[in-house]
């Protein structure tokens, strides 16, 4: 395995499955695709669209201060989807959107294992307080993915995003970590 192959498996969270790491140039074709089927994109990504996001001289690589984008890799380096994730750090609060490629005949087995892994990472290194994906109501099986891997239904925002020419809603599922949990209710006084 040359130095390059091995670098396209290597990355910050990995599942039985898959590995989730930064986007590589190489990626973007891939990703550009992938983007386009996921029904949470509000503008359709192209290759070129993309490739000036991810050239960006303020903030290069699809990598920035607060929004991250992650491409998920099989083993054997086979691009099958991406995470964004947008962060308040400071709060120990993270905003996602996750898609897997449409098709896969083990797609459900790919985000289920994206999701454990990914979770594992975030609380590998720090503690967050909670981790949230969005998920469009028609996504049913990534809302079985959600509930798989440990997310509760939060908040469901009827008719805020159109989908195929019709309004539909946006549900939100959360990871809660025990202190959010466990913390005292607040109280009016």
């Amino acid at each position: 395995m040359t130095t390059s192959e091995t670098n396209k498996q290597q990355g910050f969270a990995e599942g039985q499955h898959v590995v989730l790491r930064p986007v590589l140039e190489d990626d973007l074709a891939a990703l550009a695709g992938l983007m386009a089927e996921n029904p949470l994109e509000p503008l359709p990504w192209t290759l070129q669209r993309l490739k000036n996001k991810f050239e960006d001289k303020d903030e290069p690589g699809l990598w920035g201060k607060t929004a991250r984008h992650f491409v998920i890799v099989r083993h054997n380096g086979e691009v099958v989807g991406f995470l964004k994730e947008s962060d308040d750090s400071n709060r120990g609060m993270h905003w996602n959107e996750l898609h897997i490629k449409d098709g896969l005949a083990d797609r459900d087995v790919l985000g289920v294992d994206t999701l454990t892994a990914y979770l594992a990472y975030k609380q590998k290194w720090h503690n967050p307080l909670r981790i949230s994906f969005d998920v469009l109501r028609p996504e049913t099986e990534k809302a079985t993915w959600m509930v798989e891997a440990g997310f509760e239904l939060e908040l469901t925002q009827e008719r805020v995003l159109f989908y195929r020419g019709q309004p539909e809603a946006r549900c939100l599922y959360t990871w809660f970590s025990e202190e959010l949990l466990n913390a005292p209710a607040w109280s009016e006084e």
